[in-house]
């Protein structure tokens, strides 16, 4: 749930409110995040039987932080893989001969 007031806006998660500053634009993203953390956290409380939410997030933190290590390991791989492809493209463009052209 989500309430915009001129200090930013208030999210609730595992029914406690939590007020964050932030723009307008950034409002929606804010909101559906802290949607996503609320029912992971849920999620984890169901599956692993617990009953104190603060440990439901601390879990869930850690779960998101591996998460992003992962996709920020993944994009440096395949910008590295994209570096390589265009040294070689460069590479074998100026290696190659000119091209002539010529009126028959």
């Amino acid at each position: 749930m989500i309430a915009e007031d001129s200090k930013g806006i208030s999210i609730e998660i595992m029914g406690k409110q939590h007020q964050f500053n932030c723009s307008a634009e950034q409002a929606e993203d804010l909101n559906q995040a802290a949607n996503s953390l609320a029912v992971m956290c849920e999620d984890i409380k169901k599956k692993n039987g617990m009953a104190n939410s603060e440990r439901a997030l601390l879990v869930a933190s850690i779960n998101l932080s591996y998460s992003l290590l992962i996709a920020n390991n993944k994009l440096e791989r395949y910008q590295h893989g994209q570096d390589a492809l265009i040294s070689t493209l460069k590479s074998a463009l100026y290696q190659s001969e000119p091209l002539s052209i010529s009126d028959q």
